[in-house]
């Protein structure tokens, strides 16, 4: 917990704020100890208030304050210097009432050297009178050094201008006032060491899992009828070996004519054959075994081609779901008539999606390394890097992520970007990007929280780590406080 306390008049204004974000604690309940006397402050706007006449006398007096929140008390104790200086404007009033009863004096003097006939006189008098009665500068000295005056300090804590407006120190350094930093926002983080790998934004695209996504095309072509349950639809769950379309093939007039003139040529034989058959049995026993089975086999043949041409003229595909999964395409109609090998139905099994991203960057990434997608809508979602193929296109190497516990309303071609970790791992402070700002001279800085109101500048060197998230490798040491929020308009301060 952070508290700084300001007086004006017989007022105090209390700021208590968190001390690792510098947010602004408003649930607590305060109370201020002045001089043994206790009071209950007030919360307006997110500052504590508290009044007592004791403000506006000079001399030391003992504050104490007493914070309860959640259960938790913290007490900070302080000593407050009113300066005789400050303590005597509000008795000043009794040096304008002495004035004016000196200048009521002088004027009474004058009008009886004026009725004496000593008009120079009476003139001098004023004049002299008005000057010596002229507000002088009162300079108190009391046991201090005489000597050449102490530098100013320049430090990211010091007061340099003080007040309610925040100042650029002489080091780079920034006084903020803590009304200043609630205008603005602030907050900070303390740093920790550690490791972070680096990583990069890729773009890729969903796909279905590539071993558990089916096609479904036509081999012969033709025209589309609809089968028992009906033609599937698109967002429709089917079981594998569920019948999707049926397609029944051209059959065109010529081969309508040869295939009638060839049916009637069978349909002729068989007769013959059917009779020969027939006479060779009632003669059994007479004519030999052989030719009796001859005639049987050679009848089932000529039965068999007239089957097979009969299938021919009315014969149908029948397209079949090769997995269980969701249709994601279908474009076919009752009717419509298609081509040979046309992708009349895509089933994808929506639990188990893929991205397929370009990797230009030839830094390795580890199988099995975990990644973040995102879509453009801001919806995220975890990633396994799966591998990378080897053959180059456009200058990038393809890779594969599968997505792990995909969220809903996923599409396939969906665009997405990828932060996935390239390289090895780094050493150093993680903080934000939004900490870091660019100085006038133009390296990269960060501000550093040392006192309540006092922000020091300080150049660092970095690593990225990914798209919102950079490693500090020198200029700030851990369990130190750094401006995440604000920092550009601390920079703006002169």
């Amino acid at each position: 917990m952070e508290l700084v306390a300001a007086v004006d008049a017989d007022d105090m204004t209390v700021w208590i704020d968190g001390w690792a974000d510098n947010a602004p604690i408003t649930n607590a309940n305060l109370n201020v100890t002045i001089d043994g006397q206790s009071k209950t402050a007030k919360l307006a706007n997110g500052v504590y208030t508290v009044s007592d006449p004791k403000f506006e006398a000079a001399g030391t007096h003992q504050v104490a304050f007493l914070v309860t929140r959640a259960g938790a008390v913290e007490s900070l104790s302080a000593e407050l210097k009113i300066p005789e200086a400050e303590a005597s404007l509000s008795s000043g009033g009794w040096t304008y009432w002495i004035v004016a009863a000196g200048v009521a004096v002088l004027v009474i003097v004058a009008f009886i050297f004026w009725r004496s006939r000593k008009a120079g006189a009476a003139l001098i008098m004023l004049g002299l009178g008005f000057f010596f009665m002229q507000p002088r500068a009162i300079q108190a000295h009391g046991d201090e050094d005489h000597g050449a005056p102490a530098a100013p300090d320049t430090s990211a804590g010091g007061v340099i201008g003080g007040g309610d407006a925040a100042a650029r120190l002489p080091n780079g350094g920034v006084f903020a006032p803590k009304t200043v930093q609630r205008i603005i926002g602030l907050r900070t983080i303390i740093t920790t060491d550690g490791f972070a790998t680096p990583s990069a934004n890729l773009t890729g695209q969903i796909i279905a899992d590539p071993r558990r996504g089916g096609l479904v095309q036509s081999a012969t072509g033709g025209r589309v009828s609809a089968g028992a349950s009906g033609i599937a639809v698109i967002g429709q769950s089917v079981r594998a070996g569920q019948i999707l379309a049926i397609i029944e093939p051209p059959l065109q007039a010529i081969d309508r004519a040869s295939l009638s003139r060839e049916l009637g040529d069978l349909d002729q034989q068989i007769a013959l054959a059917a009779n020969r058959a027939t006479r060779l049995r009632r003669l059994e026993g007479v004519v030999p075994r052989r030719e009796i089975e001859e005639a049987s086999i050679t009848l089932r043949g000529l039965q068999s081609r007239r089957a097979g041409l009969s299938q021919a003229t009315s014969a149908r595909e029948v397209l079949r779901a090769p997995i269980s999964g969701v249709i994601s395409v279908s474009g076919v109609r009752v009717g419509q008539v298609v081509a040979a090998q046309t992708t009349l139905f895509e089933i994808v099994d929506p639990s188990r999606l893929y991205v397929e991203a370009n990797l230009f960057d030839r830094r390795p990434i580890s199988a099995g390394a975990s990644a973040v997608g995102k879509t453009s809508d801001g919806a995220t979602f975890n990633l396994v890097f799966e591998g990378a193929g080897l053959a180059d296109r456009g200058r990038a190497a393809q890779g594969l992520f599968r997505i792990v516990g995909a969220p809903p309303r996923l599409r396939i071609g969906e665009s997405v970007t990828i932060a996935a970790p390239l390289g090895e791992q780094v050493a150093g402070v993680i903080v934000p990007r939004a900490a870091l700002i660019s100085g006038s001279n133009g390296l990269t800085s960060v501000f550093v929280k040392t006192r309540a109101e006092g922000f020091a500048l300080r150049n660092v060197t970095t690593a990225p780590v990914d798209a919102s998230s950079v490693a500090i490798l020198s200029g700030v040491k851990a369990d130190e406080r750094v401006v995440t929020i604000g920092a550009t308009l601390l920079g703006q301060v002169r």
